[in-house]
């Protein structure tokens, strides 16, 4: 499936030559190696690379395992677009600009982030509770803590452009019925507005508040009441 991902830009430094003096590697070509690690274990993990030299007009493909990093040879200075593509992880797409007045060695590490769970495998119709997503008490203002699993979603609707969702509002049975209603409409409102203004096309996100209509748990305790009292996006298509 193609992928929609943020780009990040990267200029490749001079002194990430290594091995041998300026004046002993002029007009060498540059040998360039590409790994994958984990964000968090910082460990090697086997990745899928396609990298375009746009200059060139090249293209490299390969892979690369734990202690085996995927090589090939630049004769200029280029700049590269590398995708990585590791299974259970998000993708990445990176640009950089990397100069070849004097050539050498360099090295690229893809830092790639598990993908959450939650937004694995998904399937048409699946309601997904965002568990980590906060408002304050009574309000529709999104708190800080919320962008953290926001942004986990928004990694998931960029790596499949394809991908509608429907984001719900609910609330428990505790006060005015109007009211309620009307706050789980701007919760699913803001949470929309959240991803549009960071790319997500608005026709990809259908906002819809049900306040107490839909509960999961009878509104009988505190705890089945904060069950109530959620965030959900549901899937209308792949």
């Amino acid at each position: 499936m193609a992928q929609n991902v943020t780009v990040k830009r990267t200029d490749v430094p001079q002194s990430a030559v290594s091995g041998a003096t300026q004046s002993t590697i002029t007009a060498n070509p540059v040998d360039f190696t590409v790994r994958a690690i984990d964000e968090k274990t910082q460990a090697d993990i086997s990745a899928q690379y396609d990298i375009q030299a746009v200059l060139a007009k090249k293209s490299f493909k390969g892979s690369s395992k734990p202690g085996q990093p995927f090589r090939f040879v630049l004769t200029r200075t280029d700049t590269l677009v590398v995708k990585t593509d590791v299974k259970g992880y998000y993708k990445t797409e990176e640009v950089l600009l990397v100069s070849c007045d004097t050539c050498g060695t360099y090295e690229h590490i893809a830092v790639m982030e598990r993908i959450d769970t939650v937004f694995t495998d998904l399937k048409v119709n699946q309601s997904i509770r965002l568990d980590n997503v906060y408002f304050d008490q009574s309000s529709y203002v999104l708190r800080p803590e919320s962008g953290a699993q926001l942004d986990k979603l928004l990694k998931t609707l960029r790596t499949n452009p394809s991908l509608t969702i429907e984001i719900a509002g609910h609330t428990d049975n505790v006060g005015d019925r109007r009211l309620n209603q009307a706050l789980s409409e701007n919760r699913a409102r803001v949470i929309t507005n959240y991803l549009v203004t960071r790319g997500i096309t608005a026709n990809r996100l259908i906002p819809k508040g049900y306040g107490d209509a839909r509960p999961v748990a009878p509104n009988d305790s505190e705890d089945n009441k904060k069950k109530n009292r959620r965030v959900e996006f549901v899937v209308l298509k792949l």
